[in-house]
């Protein structure tokens, strides 16, 4: 079966930033199916928002959305027209709109958990293992910190703790998590299929190692509703 995207319209007060596992307990607290250790595959993709002052802002076009295999998205319906509550944040589900995958040739992911590797180097050696595990030959890259051009002849040359990448720390549940922002281009339409169904790393139920469409080095910004809340032009 095709993995799709089932896309809930989302409302109400803003989030906090970090969101992704409270959000996970949330929908499992009404559909306990994808809290089953059978659904690891299920992924729940980072929302869109406005991110100001630790919280996420709603818009318009934000949406809470699933990737997962099409026979299965029924199981999700009891989430249409619901109350959701992650911590103070009050959120309001709509009805639902299923969506296939459509390739891209760049995307990002804002939270990819490098599981046993601490530091930079050894992150991107996993990740391209991991990319060419999907037969991806596009290679990922991290993403520079702001005003970053780049590591340091110091940081080439040693591990330190002057990190020039993005990384965010993150709770899944009583355990904290440390997350990278990869992004990768040129991809193949197969390729891009392939790493949007199959994400990197664990904690997909959480929001991590979700892949999203990319244009330059920043998520794309939604123009109007669509797989993910993102735009595509015409094939």
């Amino acid at each position: 079966m095709p993995i799709i995207e089932l896309s809930f319209p989302l409302s109400g007060t803003p989030l906090p930033y970090d969101h992704g596992y409270l959000m996970y307990r949330a929908v499992a607290g009404i559909v306990p199916w994808v809290g089953e250790p059978a659904q690891i595959d299920l992924a729940i993709v980072p929302i869109q928002g406005s991110p100001h002052g630790g919280f996420l802002h709603l818009t318009k076009v934000s949406r809470l959305a699933f990737r997962l295999n099409a026979e299965d998205a029924e199981k999700l319906l009891p989430l249409t027209d619901r109350l959701l509550v992650i911590d103070a944040a009050t959120l309001r589900l709509g009805q639902p709109s299923e969506f296939r995958l459509r390739p891209v040739p760049g995307l990002a992911s804002p939270f990819v958990v490098a599981e046993h590797h601490r530091h930079s180097d050894a992150v991107l050696e996993w990740l391209k293992a991991e990319f060419r595990a999907l037969d991806i030959k596009a290679v990922p890259t991290l993403r520079l910190k702001h005003g970053r051009a780049g590591a340091s002849r110091a940081e080439q040359d040693r591990r330190s703790f002057d990190c020039p990448y993005e990384r965010h720390h993150r709770q899944v549940g009583d355990n904290p998590a440390v997350g990278w922002e990869v992004q990768v281009f040129g991809l193949t339409p197969e390729e891009s299929v392939r790493l949007q169904e199959r994400g990197v790393g664990p904690g997909h139920r959480y929001g991590c190692g979700v892949f999203m469409p990319v244009v330059g080095e920043r998520p794309r910004p939604a123009s109007r509703p669509g797989a993910t809340g993102v735009w595509f032009p015409p094939a």
